[in-house]
């Protein structure tokens, strides 16, 4: 193997194992000796342009770098959604890839990534007239940012998941309402899927976002009552230096309505992190209603109940 072969390897190294034509000639390597590294196994080919490493690591984000690179695009829609890591309840197949329209590139309907257990990725390619947009790379993977990912599965997701996508993003730092509001505004339109979700999205978006699945549900269940809507994130200062934030609050009130979801407080540590803080809060006057999964989704009147009586009471 001499060093024109040794540098195609490394490039496949930074791309999922995936390696394209085009790049193999840059590396230095000829047409013949790309024929003869495919007729010994050393490349296999999964498009007419695009090959796999034989021996690397097969997994779905090489079936994506491999479409992305068929397509001459960025992962997009769902594949997007998976690659930020926005947590909505999504279908692995199709990979989706987004590409300029302006591009004459034929369209890749299916790669073959392994071919010892002949598996195949089917692919839906979208094309997009002057598709200047930002992009992001996850996973060494280029792929739509979280303004227009969250655009793009508003059709796939019903509404509640389709917000829990939203504040995922938020959380994350990948969008935040006015950078989605803009895009929306420019994308948007008559028969375009996911729109009117997107505008009920856009409606009860408040500044600060949810952290979590539960308090999506819990913000959810807050604004459909006839409660008062409360402040979302507040922060609280106890002490010089300390302070805490409360999931909903109503300030003039000194009410809080918190969420405890056990991956964040099934630790004996955490629960004992949780009573010095609410005891911290009760001794400002703070009322605290504390409320968990069940409460939420299988007794949501017996839970805005309790709230109610602690709003009254106040």
């Amino acid at each position: 193997m001499n060093e024109n072969h040794k540098r195609a390897l490394d490039v496949a190294a930074d791309h999922r194992g995936i390696l394209t034509r085009s790049q193999a000639r840059t590396a230095g390597l000829s047409d013949r000796a790309i024929d003869r590294c495919i007729a010994d196994g050393l490349f296999v080919a999964v498009s007419s342009r695009v090959f796999r490493v034989r021996g690397a690591p097969e997994s779905e984000q090489m079936a994506v770098a491999a479409a992305t690179a068929s397509a001459g695009g960025r992962a997009s829609h769902s594949t997007a959604a998976r690659l930020l890591r926005l947590e909505a309840p999504l279908t692995t197949s199709p990979i989706h890839v987004t590409v300029d329209g302006t591009q004459q590139r034929p369209r890749v309907t299916r790669l073959a990534i392994a071919d010892s257990t002949h598996a195949f990725f089917a692919v839906k390619v979208h094309r997009y007239q002057a598709v200047a947009e930002p992009s992001v790379t996850v996973d060494r993977i280029e792929c739509t940012d979280g303004a227009r990912t969250v655009i793009d599965v508003a059709g796939m997701l019903s509404n509640e998941n389709l917000e829990a996508a939203f504040e995922r993003a938020r959380t994350l730092g990948l969008v935040s309402r006015a950078a989605l509001a803009r895009r929306f505004a420019r994308l948007s339109g008559r028969g375009r899927a996911g729109t009117p979700q997107l505008r009920d999205l856009l409606t009860h978006a408040e500044p600060n976002p949810l952290e979590s699945r539960l308090e999506v549900k819990a913000w959810r269940l807050l604004r459909s009552s006839t409660l008062e809507n409360p402040a979302r994130q507040v922060r609280i200062d106890v002490a010089a230096g300390r302070w805490y934030r409360l999931d909903f609050a109503w300030p003039a009130l000194r009410v809080a309505f918190e969420t405890e979801g056990f991956e964040w407080h099934g630790s004996r540590a955490r629960w004992k992190q949780d009573r010095v803080r609410t005891a911290a809060l009760e001794r400002l006057g703070w009322r605290i209603v504390v409320a968990t999964w069940d409460d939420v989704v299988c007794e949501p009147t017996a839970t805005l109940d309790r709230i109610s009586i602690a709003l009254t009471a106040a």
